[in-house]
């Protein structure tokens, strides 16, 4: 199997890790690519960005009503 951040995974493909990942796992080692993309253009002063695990995505939000969320103008 393959290590990621303290934990064992089996070899073959991994459809998500933890930390929100999707993962193969062979013999030459582990190589991984993210399941979320950041937000890069929202409004800074206004809003602020929250990582949510359990969609693996971040969810940009109000600063002062973190409950309304903030329009994203591009993520990469």
């Amino acid at each position: 199997g393959c290590w990621r951040n303290g934990k064992l995974y089996p070899f073959g493909h991994i459809e998500r890790t933890e930390d929100c990942f999707k993962c193969d796992c062979d013999e030459g080692g582990m190589q991984c690519c993210s399941l979320f993309f950041t937000p890069v253009a929202y409004d800074e002063k206004n809003c602020k960005v929250v990582f949510n695990k359990k969609r693996c995505d971040y969810d940009v939000v109000q600063k002062n009503d973190p409950s309304k969320e903030c329009f994203v103008y591009s993520r990469m």
